[in-house]
């Protein structure tokens, strides 16, 4: 798989760079024309293919791991790594400003989110060891163990530091070095104790910046450009010496007098739109968005949110939005895989779709039942969404709220929405019955199964 999915992407010579999230393969390509995608479709275990944000993603599900190592391997590539940019010999995509930005957030963030899943799982254990152990509580084992599992939230903006700055072709460690002094032990103090903190005379705004994204997306950009400035008016020998400290000087004055500020406020203000939404008209809110979800995964915006949900939750205590439309959203992939199930008449077929439907609902996992069955049958995708909206609906009239970060499946829903889980727990039914319901009714065609049997 590894080495024909390398020769359809255009050889090995034609990658810029490689990256993966928790079910895609993420190929940064020089001349994106010379991958075949129909050919990448068609290789066995392949479960689509998807061109967004500047990144050819290969969806591998179960598979990723695996073929993703033999992909690096055999090629001798460095995960995330930048080679020369002019090795293009074809015409390059022009994209619009909102592609541009989309495919920013959406590399600074990939990098991320399989430590966000890790911490987000780890926190959940941990809160349900004590209903087995209670003497586990407060042990300083469950002490430690909570530091591991919040750090992945807590330094996120460093994380995501690093994402930005690889994409953009910086030296990673300056933006990383920046956004980090934003999370210094005395900084968070003296924000605090209402230290008034100046530099060169100028007031720093008194905020802190764990779990915030886009102070961590600004910094990257400013010492890109800084770094790129400095390497051509300082000479060759005393660029070691002066291009990095200049760097990280300057962009670390900006980080904390403007652009700090700057991403802190509005991504406060993001987070007081999820609020509102999520006081005044959830229902629509979670609805339209769960309904949107199978798209939005498709295209590879999906990981985009992510971010949000943990300022959300550090922001203002919770999600009420985001969280409970990926809940949802899943849930009702396996509903309308359930719906196929109990409309075909084919056996085989009949338990693929059954073991789709329990990967979606129990695990979380959408896109084997995504591509498996529910958009290759067309139909079954009106379920999804019709079931997802309707679920979002219940879900949000009942007050559905997560206070954790977590995996959006059945199984996480108690530890994650806590005193609201009653409500979560039966918008999901809602929506997986009603994902069921709308995909039996509309039907499906199954030509298309018995010229797959027939092969």
């Amino acid at each position: 798989m590894a080495q024909e999915i390398v020769q359809h992407v255009g050889g090995p010579e034609n990658v810029n760079s490689v990256a993966h999230c928790m079910t895609r393969a993420r190929f940064v390509l020089k001349n994106v024309n010379k991958a075949d995608q129909e050919a990448l479709k068609n290789i066995k275990g392949v479960l689509g293919v998807i061109y967004s944000g500047g990144q050819l993603q290969v969806i591998l599900g179960a598979n990723l791991l695996p073929v993703f190592e033999e992909i690096v391997k055999q090629n001798n590539f460095t995960q995330g790594a930048v080679v020369d940019e002019n090795l293009d010999d074809g015409p390059k995509e022009k994209q619009s400003i909102p592609q541009i930005v989309l495919g920013y957030v959406q590399a600074s963030v990939t990098p991320l989110v399989p430590g966000l899943v890790a911490g987000g799982i780890l926190k959940v254990i941990l809160m349900l060891l004590p209903y087995v152990m209670p003497s586990f509580a407060g042990s300083s084992t469950s002490m430690v163990l909570g530091w591991i599992a919040n750090a992945p939230f807590y330094f996120m903006p460093i994380f995501v530091a690093y994402g930005a700055a690889k994409k953009l072709g910086g030296t990673e460690i300056y933006a990383m070095l920046v956004t980090a002094a934003l999370l210094t032990t005395e900084w968070v103090t003296a924000v605090g104790d209402g230290t008034a903190i100046t530099l060169f005379g100028i007031p720093c705004r008194a905020i802190t910046y764990n779990g915030q994204l886009l102070p961590a997306l600004l910094i990257p950009i400013a010492a890109y450009y800084i770094e790129k400035g400095l390497n051509k008016v300082i000479p060759g020998i005393l660029k070691s010496l002066l291009v990095g400290s200049l760097t990280i000087l300057v962009t670390g004055a900006l980080a904390f007098v403007v652009l700090g500020p700057a991403g802190r406020y509005l991504g406060d203000a993001i987070s007081y739109v999820f609020l509102f939404l999520g006081d005044h008209v959830p229902f629509i809110a979670v609805a339209v968005l769960a309904a949107c979800l199978p798209w939005m995964i498709m295209a590879g915006m999906h990981t985009a949110l992510s971010p949000f949900m943990i300022q959300n939750m550090d922001t203002i205590g919770y999600d009420a939005v985001i969280r409970p439309a990926f809940v949802l959203h899943n849930v009702a992939e396996g509903g309308a895989c359930l719906g196929v199930a109990l409309r075909t008449k084919d056996k085989e077929f009949r338990s693929e779709c059954l073991s789709l439907a329990v990967g979606a609902i129990v695990a979380g996992v959408t896109e084997p039942a995504i591509y498996g069955c529910n958009l290759k049958y067309k139909k079954p995708m009106y379920g999804v969404m019709g079931g997802a909206a309707i679920g979002g609906i219940v879900a949000s009239l009942l007050g559905a709220r997560a206070f954790v970060f977590g995996y959006s499946n059945i199984l996480a829903i108690a530890p994650m929405f806590l005193s609201t889980a009653w409500a979560m727990f039966i918008g999901a039914a809602v929506a997986i019955v009603a994902a069921a319901i709308i995909t039996y009714i509309l039907g499906i065609d199954e030509g298309p199964i018995k010229a797959a049997k027939r092969k």
